[in-house]
């Protein structure tokens, strides 16, 4: 089990993808949130702000590629960063659940 998360440029964006991987089974819940992101510009030898939607879904470890694919044919020209964080405990029932109501792998 994986905690997906989505680093989406807006929130239009970011709801498009829920609504997409929710469709197919591949997360089984999501919350979004709102991110300032800090990254250092050589350019300007200063450091930057921009605003970001983070996606966090739950899912199964094994429908990470499945995932990365869909983001990879749906928003080509602006693919949102995916990584993953493993879920290390997770009460046996919901566990179940999570494993019921998404994809088969």
């Amino acid at each position: 089990m994986i905690l997906a998360h989505i680093i989406s440029k807006n929130k239009k964006q970011a709801l498009r993808i829920i609504a997409i991987l929710l469709e197919k089974k591949l997360l089984l819940h999501a919350a979004i949130s709102k991110k300032t992101v800090y990254q250092y510009n050589k350019d300007q030898l200063r450091v930057e702000k921009q605003k970001h939607t983070l996606i966090i879904g739950k899912t199964k470890a094994l429908l990470f590629n499945t995932i990365n694919k869909e983001l990879k044919d749906h928003f080509s020209e602006n693919m949102p960063m995916l990584y993953a964080v493993p879920i290390v405990y997770m009460d046996e029932e919901l566990a179940t659940i999570l494993r019921k109501s998404t994809a088969k792998v």
